[in-house]
Formats: C-alpha cells, structure tokens, sequence
C-alpha cells in the first residue's frame, strides 16, 4: 500500500511539473515571470522521451519537439514550427540528434517556400520557391556570421592583441551577439579562467573589427555566436 502511494505521489508530482509554464524572451532568455515574455513552454512525458511545446502568450502554438533526451537536448521524432496566424512554418525529422529526410518550410499563405533533404544530419540539395510557387535558385537557410577575412584572421586578431593581465592558463568562451551592422553585443561569459582573464577576452571582442552578419532565410539577421580562446 506505501508503495502504491508514492507511486501515486510522484506520478501526481511529474504531471504538476510537466505542466509549469517556463516564460522566455523574444530570444529564448529564460524569465521568472509572464512580464515581458513573448513566448511560455511546457515540457511532458511522451513515448520519445519528452514534448517540449513553445506557446506565443495568447495560447497560440510556437513550436513542438520531441527530445529522447531532453538534458542532453537530443531531438528524436518530429520538430515543427508555425506562423502566429496558424499556419505551419516548418517540419523536420530528427532520428538520434541529427536530421534525416525532408524539411520543408512554407510561406504564411501557406505555400511551399523551401524543401531541403538531409541524410545523417547532413545536407543533400533543396530547392526554393517563391510565394507563388515557382521554383527560384537555392540559397542555404542559415549562414553563420564571420570574421573579416574568416576564423584564421580572427584568431591572428587574438594573437596579435589580445593582453594577458595575470599568468593563469587555459580556456575561457565568450558568447554574444553579431548585430545587423555587424558589431558585437551582449557578452556573456560561458567558461571562465579568471574575472581578468574574462574582461580582456570581452574588450578584445568589442574591440573587433565589424563582422559580416549572419543570414537567415536570405536576410541579414541577429545571431547569437559562442567562440572559443585558449591562453596558453
């Protein structure tokens, strides 16, 4: 009987759990509160492993993932997204983390606009459309932004200016954004050697010349870049 009893209490914990509303940002920063959040998520038990369903504040849903594990953020199953209108935005299958077959993303009027085969997490070929249908030349969805002159020049950057302020080695990333113009915001410190050791990495970074943005869907866009500095 005390066995089906906690049985019973922590089965009643999990579905309490799985229902709290975590708040977030417009770029997915966690919040404590609804108060200046454009979007909540809900996590759930499912036979995959965990749902992870994204809702805009009126109730409206973002996006669905199936995780089978979700602390390693391992996508297995379905990953969908739609249009604050209804309409879907994008569907994908991931198998083991890594996308397999056709994703497919639509315009708002619910048109095909892009179809892009994938193949072990890799990618085949694609095609585009236009919002009438008619195929137009592929360009990929997502470009990374970069350094000028790519990362050998960016690390030749670091070399060459980058100041030490005590003796301590080893390894410190810094994350942040490439705005539209190029130049570097946000600065968060993602692995640490010292306090410094850290300040001089970030002044290193807004000392740096402007970047080229990243693309998304073809246009110029905000991203969010992590990078890596070992002093040695």
């Amino acid at each position: 009987m005390k066995k089906l009893l906690l049985l019973f209490v922590l089965f009643f914990s999990v579905q309490i759990f799985s229902q709290d509303k975590v708040y977030f940002t417009e770029d997915f920063k966690e919040l404590p509160s609804a108060d200046n959040a454009i979007y909540y998520t809900i996590y759930e038990d499912s036979p995959e492993g965990t749902l992870r369903t994204t809702y805009y504040l009126d109730n409206t849903v973002y996006s669905k993932d199936q995780f089978s594990n979700y602390k390693r953020r391992i996508l297995n199953g379905t990953s969908e997204k739609w249009y604050k209108n209804g309409v879907k935005e994008m569907h994908s299958i991931y198998i083991k983390g890594k996308q397999e077959g056709i994703q497919t993303r639509y315009f708002e009027n619910g048109k095909i606009k892009r179809t892009e085969n994938f193949k072990n997490g890799e990618f085949v070929d694609g095609n585009c459309f236009d919002e009438n249908g008619t195929e137009i030349d592929f360009f990929p969805y997502f470009i990374k932004p970069e350094f000028p002159g790519g990362m050998k020049a960016f690390y030749d950057y670091v070399a060459n200016n980058f100041k030490s302020p005590n003796s301590a080695k080893g390894e410190i990333k810094i994350g942040f954004f490439v705005e539209l113009d190029g130049t570097l915001n946000h600065f968060e410190v993602l692995k640490s050697i010292n306090k410094e050791m850290d300040l001089s990495a970030i002044r290193l970074l807004v000392n740096s010349p402007k970047w080229t943005p990243g693309k998304v869907d073809g246009k110029n866009a905000r991203v969010k870049f992590s990078i890596p500095l070992t002093v040695k």
